[in-house]
C-alpha cells in the first residue's frame, strides 16, 4: 500500500495537521493516534516516524531511500517501538525506554523517535512511570503513542499529546482487494479485521500460528455447537495441547474474542466478521446464556498471558465460564 497516498485520500485531517506542522516546524514531541478496530494505528504511527527520518522527502516518507528502507528492515538504531498489542507493557518496558532516551544518539538525524503500540494495554504503574517519562521532555525525541480505547490512559497522560484521530478503513475495499489476489473468504474475513491493509493481509496469512489458531478457532466453535461441555472437553483433550506459547494463546484468545463478538453481534442483528461461520455463530447465539459476560472474560484472559499462570489454566478457566453460562461461583 502506498501509505503517503491512502493518509491524503483517506485520512485528510490527519495528512494535514502532520504535513503542516512539519513545514513550520512545529512537531508535536508527543502524538497520540486513536481509531476504532480497523483503523491502522499503528501503521500510521509508523509512517509518520519514518517521516522524521526520511533522507529524501521534507513532508513525509518516500519509502525507498536508504534511511527509510533501513527503518522498514528495522535497522534504524534511533527508533524503539514497545508493542502493546502483543504483551502487556511492564514498568521494565518504560525503564528500557528511559535508557533509549537517555542515550546519545547514533544516526546523523539526530533525533530520537519511539512508537508506543496500544498503550491502554498498561498496568497504572506502567503509566504512571510513563507520565513521569512525558514530563521530562528531551530535544530531539519524539513519541507516537497508539490507542484502541483512549477511556483508559490517564488524563494527565491525554494532555500531554496532540491528538490525531483516524477514521474507520473502508473494510470492504480491502476484502476486495485480498479476494482479487487469491486469498480464501474466511482469511480475508478475519485478517481484514485484524490488519487494515493489503500489504499487512498478505504478510500474515501464511504464518503459522494464525494457521494454527485459526484452526483451533473453528475447532472449537464446532465443539461448542455441539455442546459446552463438548467444548470444554475439545479444551482439555486437544487446545491445550496445541497452544504451547503465549504468542499462540493470545492469537486464539483473539479470535476467539472476534467469534464472540460476532454471537453479540447477531443477537442485535448487527453485521459480523466471519460471515462463513454464520450458521454456526447464529446457533451459539442462542445456545450459549450470558455472551456478553462470556465475551469479556475472553479479554479479561488475554491480560492473564503475562501472569505467572500456566496456558492451559486459563484456557480451562475460560470453558468452564462458558459451562457455567457465565456464572462465577453460582452467580451472575
Amino acid at each position: 500500500m502506498d501509505f503517503k497516498k491512502y493518509l491524503e485520500e483517506n485520512q485528510p485531517f490527519v495528512y494535514n495537521t502532520f504535513i503542516n506542522a512539519k513545514k513550520n516546524n512545529k512537531l508535536a514531541q508527543v502524538y497520540l493516534i486513536k481509531g476504532e478496530d480497523g483503523a491502522p494505528i499503528l501503521e500510521t504511527a509508523l509512517f509518520l516516524s519514518k517521516s522524521l527520518v526520511c533522507e529524501e522527502s521534507e513532508l513525509l516518507a518516500c519509502s525507498s531511500c536508504l534511511d527509510c528502507i533501513r527503518f522498514d528492515e528495522g535497522n534504524y538504531a534511533d527508533f524503539l517501538l514497545l508493542d502493546g498489542n502483543k504483551q502487556t507493557l511492564k514498568v521494565s518496558d518504560i525503564e528500557l525506554l528511559q535508557e533509549f532516551i537517555s542515550s546519545t544518539c547514533m544516526e546523523k538525524k539526530g533525533k530520537k523517535i519511539y512508537v508506543i503500540n496500544c498503550l491502554e494495554n498498561s498496568n497504572k504503574e506502567t503509566l504512571n512511570a510513563l507520565l513521569k517519562t512525558l514530563e521530562e521532555p528531551h530535544d530531539n525525541v519524539y513519541c507516537f503513542i497508539t490507542t484502541r480505547n483512549e477511556s483508559k490512559l490517564l488524563p494527565t497522560i491525554l494532555s500531554r499529546c496532540q491528538i490525531l484521530k483516524l477514521l474507520p478503513i473502508d473494510r470492504k475495499m480491502v476484502i476486495d482487494e485480498v479476494l482479487r489476489l487469491g486469498l480464501s473468504i474466511d482469511d480475508c474475513q478475519i485478517l481484514s479485521s485484524m490488519y487494515t491493509n493489503v500489504e499487512a493481509i498478505m504478510n500474515n496469512v501464511d504464518d503459522d500460528t494464525y494457521k494454527n489458531m485459526k484452526e483451533c478457532l473453528f475447532d472449537t466453535l464446532d465443539a461448542l455447537e455441539e455442546s459446552p461441555l463438548k467444548g470444554l472437553f475439545y479444551c482439555q483433550n486437544e487446545l491445550v495441547g496445541r497452544i504451547k506459547t503465549k504468542e499462540s494463546l493470545r492469537m486464539y484468545l483473539d479470535l476467539l474474542a472476534m467469534a464472540f463478538k460476532d454471537i453479540l453481534s447477531i443477537t442485535l442483528d448487527q453485521d459480523i466478521v466471519i460471515e462463513m461461520y454464520r450458521k454456526t455463530l447464529t446457533n451459539l447465539s442462542k445456545s450459549l446464556k450470558n455472551i456478553d459476560k462470556i465475551y469479556l472474560e475472553i479479554l479479561l484472559s488475554r491480560g492473564k498471558i503475562e501472569s505467572n499462570v500456566s496456558l492451559g489454566l486459563i484456557l480451562e478457566h475460560l470453558f468452564i465460564f462458558i459451562i457455567n453460562g457465565g456464572n462465577v461461583n453460582g452467580k451472575q
